[in-house]
């Protein structure tokens, strides 16, 4: 299946072979900084150390490798996904291609999957839990301001329109670009932007739409980005939605294996809940405790699948998922890399009208994103001139947002 392929023909990937791209500057640059990172953060045996030492070594002009990982419950689908590229070097890869293999390598390297001490280890554990803790004031002013959202008096539209900006803005807290505690990290009270800063702002539309849909929508689904602060963001999103019964379940998709450093997992999500839960601040401890319930209680669900963690494009996405996903009546996808793959991280005309491309795609969805990369989709004729006027690294560095909606009435 492919993104109404009646009408849109697919344009070529982003390379990481493009001198001077983010590609190939996260190839030559940020890839290695990562792998390199994991050895002083962790206590691997030496055997392990070495291997990681191995698979940096690779980059960028080694053949790109078969993923061995025997008995690993992944392994069939990546024997499948990296057949096309069989012969070519990591400098020869898509960008999201390359992205992906890398942080499935990085397993294979620290034998996360393997039985033996390493099995299950997180590698980026202590850069989540670093995450966490440094963003602890910032969590104090949420849970203080998710209370005032669930007061019987105060406008939902308000709450909404808060809860989705913190939501949105939360995104530019992503430790594979900026690790926690790293020089020039924005802090938390930095995080939020102007709609100056809104490359497409649709919020407005998905405010009236989530309150204008009677009894409230039966479902909404978040395809989950970064552990850490933003998933706390969108754990006092979701508390609002189920207490307000503006959503009568939520649904995260999660990562099914540690990958772009922060990206959260089923158990991120669960240590989140009880860190909550164990804070002396009582606001944060009552938003820990409702979540924990909704948790019990199944009005929050979460849920992983190997999808998320492949290289594949959105439509590419197996039957199984594309019918859960159907059940939901609205998806929030949250941050870059799920925005790439939403979109294949081709080279789109910027124009290109973002629902066009969606149209595959089974149910209603808001894009949530700040710019981390160069894919784009959906702008005005004229405004990337401008753009590229205002602040010529905009695609790359985090300043930049947008909410993106399908059109078409939620239900």
């Amino acid at each position: 299946m492919q993104p109404n392929k009646s009408t849109l023909a697919l344009p070529k990937p982003y390379l990481c072979s493009v001198p001077g791209s983010c590609a190939e500057n996260t190839l030559l640059v940020r890839l290695p900084e990562i792998a390199r990172r994991i050895i002083p953060e962790n206590q691997f045996p030496a055997e392990i150390n070495h291997r990681l030492a191995a698979f940096i070594a690779e980059l960028p002009d080694s053949l790109v490798q078969d993923i061995q990982d025997q008995t690993a419950p992944d392994q069939d689908l990546w024997i499948q996904y990296l057949k096309p590229y069989q012969g070519l070097t990591w400098r020869d890869l898509s960008f999201f291609v390359c992205e992906n293999t890398f942080y499935r390598g990085i397993l294979q390297a620290v034998r996360y999957f393997q039985p033996g001490p390493t099995q299950f280890d997180d590698p980026y554990r202590y850069q989540k839990k670093m995450g966490l803790e440094t963003s602890l004031p910032g969590i104090q002013s949420l849970a203080a301001r998710a209370e005032v959202w669930l007061e019987p008096n105060f406008p939902a539209s308000d709450a909404l329109n808060e809860a989705i900006e913190l939501n949105l803005w939360s995104n530019r807290a992503d430790l594979s670009l900026w690790p926690a505690g790293a020089e020039g990290t924005l802090s938390n009270s930095q995080l939020q932007q102007a709609v100056d800063f809104l490359v497409v702002n649709q919020l407005p539309d998905l405010v009236s739409a989530i309150l204008n849909s009677g009894t409230g929508l039966r479902r909404i689904d978040f395809l989950i980005d970064n552990a850490g602060y933003e998933l706390v963001c969108d754990l006092a999103f979701s508390d609002y939605l189920i207490n307000r019964d503006l959503a009568g379940q939520i649904h995260f998709h999660l990562k099914a294996h540690p990958t772009f450093v922060s990206d959260a997992l089923v158990q991120d999500v669960n240590t989140t809940i009880d860190f909550l839960c164990q804070q002396a601040d009582e606001k944060i401890t009552r938003l820990g405790n409702r979540l924990a319930g909704a948790v019990a209680q199944q009005k929050l669900v979460l849920q992983n699948s190997f999808f998320w963690n492949s290289p594949l494009a959105g439509w590419q996405a197996p039957t199984t998922l594309q019918s859960e996903l159907a059940q939901a009546a609205l998806v929030i996808s949250k941050g870059d890399a799920n925005y790439r793959r939403l979109v294949g991280d081709l080279h789109w005309p910027e124009t290109t009208p973002f629902e066009q491309i969606l149209a595959y795609f089974p149910t209603r969805l808001a894009a949530l994103r700040t710019t981390k990369s160069e894919v784009i989709a959906g702008l005005h004729p004229g405004q990337l001139a401008e753009l590229n006027r205002q602040d010529p690294s905009w695609r790359t560095n985090g300043r930049w947002g947008l909410v993106q909606v399908m059109s078409g009435r939620l239900s």
